[in-house]
C-alpha cells in the first residue's frame, strides 16, 4: 500500500474509531448526598446515559459523629483546603472508640466504561494530627486495573501538616500538625492521590488512626474533593463497518499495484 493511501485511510479513520477523550469531574458543589447516607451514585458524564462514578463507604460507619450540626457524611464546606472561593467536599467526621477502628471509601466507575478511566485525581482536606487528642492516617490506597485482579499504586503529594511513609502498595499518610479546618493554613492538611495513565474500573482507600492516637481518640474529621477522571477512549461501533471497507479497498488498492508490477 502507498504511504499516500496509509495517510489517507489513517487521517479517514482516526476521527471515528475511537470516542473521543474527555475529562469528567465528580463535583460536590453541584450533586447532593443525604447527610448520613453511605452509598451514593451520580450521573455526572453528559456523553453517556445512566450514573457514571458512586461512593460508598463501609466499615466503621456507626463512629460517624455530627459535625457542624449536620449529620455524617454530608457535603459541607466547613472543611476548606485552603481553596478560595470555599468549595464544598464529602465530611467524614469521626469518633473511634479505640486505634483499631476505621472506615473504608471505595469509588466505583461504571461498567458502561468499558476500557475504565485513567487520569483518576483527588485530593483529601485536613489529614493531621492533635496531641493527646487524634491522629489521621490514611492506608490501603489502591485502585483496580481493569482486568478486575491486578491493584494499581497511586501517586501522592503530601503537605506540611501529614507524611508519607511505604512504597507502592503500601504507602501511608499520617498527620503530623494540628491544621486548621479553615481560613490561612487550611491547605496544610492536603492529600493528592492520583493514579496517572493507568485504566482503572475503581479506587479505595481506608482513614482511620495513627500509632500516635491515644487509646480512645477524639473526633477527627477529613474532607474528600472533588473527583475528576477520564474515560478511556472506546472503538466507535457504529464506524467498525466503515473501517472494514476502508480497509478492503485499501488491500485491493495494494493487490492491483502489485499486479502492475508484474
Amino acid at each position: 500500500m502507498s504511504f499516500s493511501l496509509r495517510l489517507f485511510l489513517s487521517l479517514l479513520l482516526t476521527p471515528f474509531l475511537v470516542s473521543a477523550a474527555h475529562a469528567i469531574t465528580l463535583d460536590w458543589d453541584t450533586v447532593t448526598w443525604t447527610p448520613g447516607s453511605l452509598s451514593n451514585s451520580y450521573d455526572v458524564d453528559p456523553t453517556k446515559p445512566g450514573n457514571d462514578i458512586s461512593v460508598n463507604i463501609t466499615g466503621d460507619t456507626g463512629q460517624f459523629a455530627p459535625k457542624g450540626g449536620s449529620t455524617i457524611p454530608a457535603i459541607m464546606n466547613i472543611i476548606e483546603g485552603g481553596l478560595t472561593p470555599v468549595q464544598n467536599a464529602l465530611v467524614l467526621h469521626l469518633d473511634l472508640a479505640n486505634q483499631s477502628q476505621f472506615v473504608t471509601v471505595t469509588v466505583n466507575f461504571s461498567a458502561s466504561y468499558t476500557l475504565g478511566v485513567n487520569n483518576v485525581s483527588f485530593t483529601i482536606f485536613d489529614v493531621d494530627f492533635a496531641s493527646s487528642a487524634f491522629q489521621d492516617q490514611l492506608s490501603s490506597i489502591t485502585a483496580l486495573s481493569i482486568d478486575g485482579t491486578t491493584l494499581v499504586a497511586p501517586t501522592i503529594t503530601t503537605s506540611s501538616g501529614n507524611s508519607l511513609s511505604g512504597s507502592g502498595l503500601n504507602q501511608i499518610v499520617t498527620g503530623l500538625n494540628n491544621n486548621p479546618d479553615t481560613g490561612a493554613g487550611s491547605d496544610s492538611g492536603n492529600v493528592t492521590i492520583s493514579f496517572g495513565a493507568t485504566a482503572i474500573k475503581s479506587f479505595t482507600f481506608t482513614y482511620g488512626s495513627g500509632a500516635t492516637a491515644p487509646a480512645d481518640p477524639s473526633t477527627q474529621g477529613i474532607a474528600l474533593h472533588d473527583i475528576t477522571f477520564t474515560p478511556v477512549p472506546e472503538l466507535n461501533p457504529a464506524w467498525s463497518g466503515l473501517a472494514a471497507c476502508l480497509v478492503a479497498i485499501g488491500l485491493a488498492f495494494r493487490h492491483h499495484a502489485n499486479v502492475r508490477r508484474k
